[in-house]
């Protein structure tokens, strides 16, 4: 798929209200069935217009889902005033992102699209980099460990999706021979007795101790 980031306009407050409502419209379709099912004329007929009226505002479906992507990635930001500490900041960081991830599933498989790096993707970008200057990673690893933290982050985030979308999944684990498997059914029950949430808040303070000890 063609990257035409040199084509799109990103959103502003001076926007038409057709392109918001446009955008808002994807999204709604996103959230509710995926981002398979998002089409110009999916979104043309649920605001009630022609499909070619459309791409005046925006210019393809490339374009549309790299406009959705920067929309909800404003979610990720953490608020101003930053916090000093750098632990606290990449923690603040990581955790907003998962909680996006996990609200806006589709934002995953929009990886496979390559949308374009909008504003508010590079204003988050900045906010972890400086989480992990302020933590005391050199220059020279800090895209190392910006890489291991929102690695982890995805990655779990889409562990978590898949489980709450295939249940069945779930229940292969559950129901395996505990006298076969007695380590990995120890493991298991452990790890569940935790909310998604507590899971992702031990392995992430795990991450950060190790770039702490190893990038620092």
């Amino acid at each position: 798929m063609p990257n035409r980031a040199e084509a799109l306009e990103w959103e502003g407050d001076s926007d038409p209200p057709l392109r918001t409502a446009i955008i808002d419209a994807a999204l709604a379709i996103a959230d509710e069935e995926g981002l398979g099912a998002v089409s110009v004329r999916r979104v043309a007929d649920r605001i009630g217009r022609r499909p070619m009226s459309l791409y005046s505002h925006v210019p393809s479906k490339h374009g549309l889902i790299a406009l959705m992507f920067d929309r909800v990635s404003a979610e990720m930001l953490v608020p101003e005033p930053l916090p000093d500490s750098g632990r606290e900041l990449l923690h603040l960081v990581a955790t907003r992102a998962f909680e996006t991830y996990v609200a806006h599933p589709w934002m995953l498989h929009a990886f496979g699209h390559r949308p374009p790096p909008g504003p508010n993707q590079m204003r988050r970008g900045e906010q972890s980099a400086r989480a992990v200057r302020a933590l005391g990673v050199t220059p020279r690893d800090a895209w190392t460990a910006l890489s291991i933290v929102h690695e982890w982050t995805m990655g779990h985030a889409l562990h978590v999706v898949t489980l709450r979308e295939d249940p069945a999944l779930a229940r292969v684990v559950e129901q395996a021979d505990l006298a076969e498997l007695p380590e990995m059914a120890r493991a298991h029950a452990a790890h569940t007795a935790r909310s998604p949430q507590e899971q992702f808040e031990r392995a992430l303070a795990l991450v950060v101790d190790g770039i702490e000890e190893g990038l620092t």
